[in-house]
């Protein structure tokens, strides 16, 4: 009895460390016109993140999460533009009090992005959650139109992400997270990458760019790309990353557990 009591608390420790040592990220776009509260919360409560970023919330959809994520998620802040488009807003919502709240108008694009810092590991974490300029199509058009529209966006996306850019600093924790619009090959992944921060997807799943996050019913076949993305710097490291897939919106949910140190010798080798 004696040595499984001390297995217990040794595993018991283990699971404590892990914790509080790593942090649950989600992003979601919820496509503004999303009446389906109820897969969202089925999504978040199937993630369990700590920390979800929103994308093309609404002051009433904002109003029901709120509401909603209480007492799970109390720390929970919304901006947006100037109320031009639709879907132009974004929320945190977090377990961990958040500081530092900023909203960057858009420059090229549509709809800015939003940051936030949180306290974890004894030191400041930087989250930055974007939204890019989406591609523009017609319901029902074909994928070539899809693709057309696709790369035309590119031009815009190039000026976004250095703005973005320009709120990084790569010496300090931080996390881009959110709906991209973009392929992991486009302009803003590579340039992220080229930054040396790691998709956290990718990292941990082969054929990453398989496994759509977003879908749209082009003809004859619908269009499903992976373009939510989970960006981090090297002072992370990616131990699991998902998604999750509920209907509502045109994305599904993207969640990654990051644990805090470059990974060493002995962890296992990415997928």
């Amino acid at each position: 009895m004696k040595k499984l009591a001390s297995l217990l608390i040794f595993a018991l420790t283990l699971a404590t460390n892990a914790s509080a040592d790593s942090i649950r990220i989600a992003t979601y776009n919820l496509n503004w016109g999303n009446r389906r509260g109820d897969q969202v919360l089925n999504a978040l409560e199937t993630a369990a993140p700590d920390v979800i970023c929103f994308q093309e919330t609404t002051v009433q959809s904002e109003r029901f999460l709120r509401d909603r994520l209480a007492e799970t998620h109390p720390h929970f802040h919304s901006a947006g533009h100037n109320g031009r488009y639709a879907g132009e807003r974004f929320a945190f919502a977090s377990k961990i009090k958040l500081t530092d709240l900023e909203f960057v108008p858009p420059t090229a694009g549509l709809f800015g992005f939003y940051s936030a810092t949180l306290k974890r590991f004894d030191t400041s974490v930087r989250i930055i959650n974007v939204h890019l300029t989406p591609f523009q199509m017609k319901r029902g058009g074909g994928v070539r139109d899809a693709m057309t529209a696709l790369s035309s966006t590119e031009d815009k996306h190039a000026i976004e992400i250095d703005a973005i850019v320009d709120a990084i600093d790569c010496q300090r924790p931080t996390i881009v997270v959110g709906d991209f619009n973009s392929i992991s090959t486009f302009r803003a992944p590579k340039r992220l990458a080229e930054l040396g921060l790691i998709d956290a997807y990718a990292s941990v799943h082969d054929d990453a760019d398989s496994h759509p996050t977003w879908n749209w019913p082009t003809r004859p076949l619908p269009l499903a790309l992976r373009i939510d993305h989970i960006f981090h710097t090297q002072h992370f490291t990616t131990t699991d990353a998902e998604i999750v897939r509920r209907v509502g919106s045109d994305h599904f949910l993207v969640v990654a557990t990051l644990e805090f140190g470059e990974p060493d010798d002995t962890r296992e080798s990415p997928r």
